[in-house]
């Protein structure tokens, strides 16, 4: 599976109902094709966890829709020459200076993920600061940097070793890449190619399968990794087949059978189903 592919070789052989490899390089051609192809058609470069240095024109506003999402967390934000902090957490102390519900600074808040796709692209507000226009040293052009990591994610997924090994719940779709592992009190376990020893762990050639020292046996861990939202998985498994069968009948928009039955098909670029399955994740207002 090459990097951002949007499904497995295996599963579209299973889909497929093929058993042989005679095909296999072109398959594995085709996915890596449809998936490029569906990110076009989303508008979106990645979906897995990645970092993001963000530059945008400041606007005089106090709000920016970030471009990519979900966002799992903001490392910085900065305006002109001004790193801004994050806000405080919000009070409910009426000592705090302002009543119920007081800030008690300024700063900025994203909003959050509630960690279920596709989500939607995600707000970062200032309070106290404005991006750009109130900064009258500063020009407004590319002046706004925000830098955050941005993907699906599921985050600290609680599990506990047994036989050396466990498996993620992948709740939302196909793991796709490791995103760390911790035990329980946060003390974080180092990825190794080999054997792993105690206080390591191992990515298993199965997706989605750890593998720990059996000194590891019964410990309580947080396993945080990357995932391709199901989805986006079967909207590629369904254009890989498509391109695949296409093959057979290029050009073809139906033919008859024995002039009892006609059969038509669908040549457009992406079928209905396909379509369908993709909107929800389509990046529909331009920034």
């Amino acid at each position: 599976m090459a990097a951002n592919d949007l499904t497995t070789l295996a599963d579209v052989k299973a889909w497929l109902g093929r058993t042989d490899s005679n095909s296999d390089t072109v398959l594995t051609a085709l996915i890596t094709r449809a998936s490029r192809q569906i990110y076009s058609h989303l508008q979106r470069g990645l979906i897995l966890p990645h970092g993001v240095n963000e530059v945008r024109d400041g606007t005089g506003g106090n709000a920016l829709v970030l471009k990519q999402w979900p966002v799992l967390s903001v490392s910085s934000v900065t305006v002109g020459t001004l790193s801004i902090q994050p806000a405080p957490a919000v009070s409910a102390d009426p000592d705090a200076g302002g009543g119920p519900g007081f800030c008690g600074g300024a700063g900025w808040t994203c909003e959050t993920w509630d960690g279920t796709p596709p989500g939607r692209p995600q707000v970062l507000s200032l309070s106290g600061y404005t991006f750009g226009r109130c900064f009258p040293s500063a020009q407004n052009n590319q002046n706004v940097l925000v830098v955050y990591q941005a993907g699906y994610q599921i985050s600290a997924e609680a599990q506990s070793v047994a036989a050396g090994s466990v498996t993620t719940d992948a709740p939302y779709g196909p793991w796709a890449s490791d995103e760390g592992v911790t035990y329980a009190n946060g003390t974080p376990l180092q990825n190794v190619a080999g054997s792993p020893a105690i206080g390591q762990y191992q990515l298993s050639a199965t997706a989605g399968v750890y593998n720990f020292n059996a000194g590891d046996n019964g410990a309580a861990v947080l396993i945080s990794y990357g995932f391709i939202p199901s989805d986006l998985a079967d909207a590629c498994i369904e254009l890989v087949s498509e391109r695949f069968k296409y093959s057979e009948r290029v050009g073809e928009k139906s033919h008859s059978l024995g002039g009892n039955e006609t059969v038509s098909f669908d040549n457009s670029r992406l079928t209905p189903l396909v379509a369908a399955m993709l909107q929800p994740y389509r990046r529909t207002v331009p920034l």
